[in-house]
């Protein structure tokens, strides 16, 4: 009887906030942040309570594994808080976050909050 040969994993390029870096398929796009220096916030440890390493996919969303049931309650709270300008700015974009969302391929990604996403945005014309 032969052995179940196992798929071999490959390595894709993320970047993360203008970083670049190769992960394994299937690895945590908030460990591949911390890898890249990317300046990605994380008051939460990357728990998916507080919804400070929000991200927002430049290209290769479909790359990204699907929203988590924690994901999209810490984001429809993070969306109802009063906070008019985070909700105008990103209303009808997708917004994920990189500690609940895992690497199936190429993707990048910048951030929604903090000095290091900025850049990113402003380079990516998102903002």
């Amino acid at each position: 009887m032969a052995a179940n040969p196992k798929a071999a994993r490959r390595r894709v390029r993320c970047v993360i906030n203008g970083k670049e870096i190769d992960v394994w398929e299937g690895y945590r796009l908030w460990d591949a942040a911390l890898d890249a220096e990317a300046k990605l916030w994380k008051w939460c440890g990357g728990e998916g309570l507080c919804a400070t390493c929000a991200v927002v996919p430049v290209s290769g969303e479909e790359n990204l594994s699907p929203p988590t049931k924690l994901e999209k309650f810490s984001l429809a709270l993070w969306f109802a808080k009063p906070l008019a300008l985070v909700r105008n700015r990103w209303k009808g974009r997708t917004v994920r976050l990189a500690c609940q969302s895992y690497v199936r391929g190429p993707v990048e990604v910048v951030s929604v909050l903090g000095a290091g996403g900025k850049k990113a945005r402003e380079a990516a014309a998102i903002d």
